[in-house]
């Protein structure tokens, strides 16, 4: 078994493989008697299950953080860009805003794949943003972009 200690970093493969693993042992130590080491077997598998759970819990959590620390930068940056009407700036915020909030959602959820839904508002104003990238309206884009920012701020997505 991995101690705490060992591991350089969480990681939710691991975990999954960990548990995995120990809940296979727990199982195998039913059918094996106690007099040939099936007690000892059930105790190992389940000291990996929770060393895996564990693991799993961390490793989200410090997806969780970081994606949490990105996406703060990225609304920094979409917020710059917006005050300097640098479109290119408010962009690219929003985009590593978008990542981490994707990201967020994948850390704090417990099925496979969770998809962050946007308001109404923010939807119209990513859809107002686009519009304005694809006719060349940066207007256009700019209040998208800020109605899409505000949601952002106000829904968290």
């Amino acid at each position: 078994m991995v101690t705490q200690e060992e591991r350089k970093e969480p990681s939710q493969i691991t975990g999954q493989l960990y548990s995995t693993i120990g809940s296979a042992q727990q199982a195998i130590s039913s059918i094996i008697p106690s007099t040939l080491g099936g007690n000892s077997i059930l105790k190992s598998g389940e000291e990996l299950s929770k060393s895996g759970e564990l693991e799993i819990k961390e490793a989200k959590n410090k997806k969780a953080l970081e994606s949490t620390i990105d996406s703060g930068v990225g609304k920094a940056k979409s917020a710059l860009g917006y005050l300097t009407s640098n479109q290119e700036t408010q962009n690219q915020g929003n985009k590593e805003t978008e990542k981490a909030q994707w990201e967020f959602k994948q850390a704090t959820s417990n099925s496979l794949i969770s998809i962050p839904i946007p308001s109404k508002e923010g939807l119209e104003g990513k859809i107002e943003s686009l519009q304005g990238m694809i006719t060349g309206d940066q207007q256009k884009q700019m209040k998208g972009n800020k109605k899409a920012e505000k949601a952002a701020w106000t829904d968290g997505v």
